[in-house]
């Protein structure tokens, strides 16, 4: 549960720069997603990722591991057919680990699966919310109220 909850907020952190990239461009792409499993990857940056965790440089085309709810962005499709190119959109906290905005590609029904499974939890999300302000009536009001900027 912790791990769901820690991704699902790394994940509602990119959510606000890409509100504002929509608001900028009605179809802009910007698509976040949770991997359906755990996975070794391929490095496709040019000129490679420095891990901080194991202090070493990847090469580009060298793999490293990605875990279970690895939080993705998708960048656009892939080279080579039936995939779809993504950037991994997390800091790395474990030894052996993909470093943070390394880019590779899934097969589209990898990536399929990993946006569903964030829609899926994104939706599990809003019905707590809204579950939390039925709870709370004008308590809500009140409390998200005090924590919005105040305007001199």
């Amino acid at each position: 549960m912790k791990s769901t909850l820690k991704s699902l907020i790394i994940a509602l952190s990119f959510l606000a720069p890409a509100s504002a990239v929509r608001a900028e461009s009605a179809d802009s792409g910007v698509e976040l997603a949770f991997l359906a499993s755990a996975m070794d990857v391929t490095l496709l940056n040019e000129g490679g990722k420095f891990v901080a965790v194991d202090l070493k440089k990847l090469a580009k085309g060298e793999k490293c591991h990605l875990e279970k709810d690895a939080v993705v962005m998708k960048v656009g499709p892939g080279k080579e057919p039936g995939t779809t190119l993504v950037r991994y959109a997390a800091p790395n906290l474990s030894h052996g680990g993909c470093p943070f905005m390394t880019e590779f590609e899934l097969s589209d029904a990898d990536y399929t699966a990993a946006r569903a499974a964030f829609n899926a939890r994104a939706d599990e999300a809003s019905k707590k919310i809204d579950d939390l302000k039925k709870q709370l009536g004008d308590k809500w009001t009140e409390l998200t109220k005090s924590a919005e900027p105040q305007k001199n």
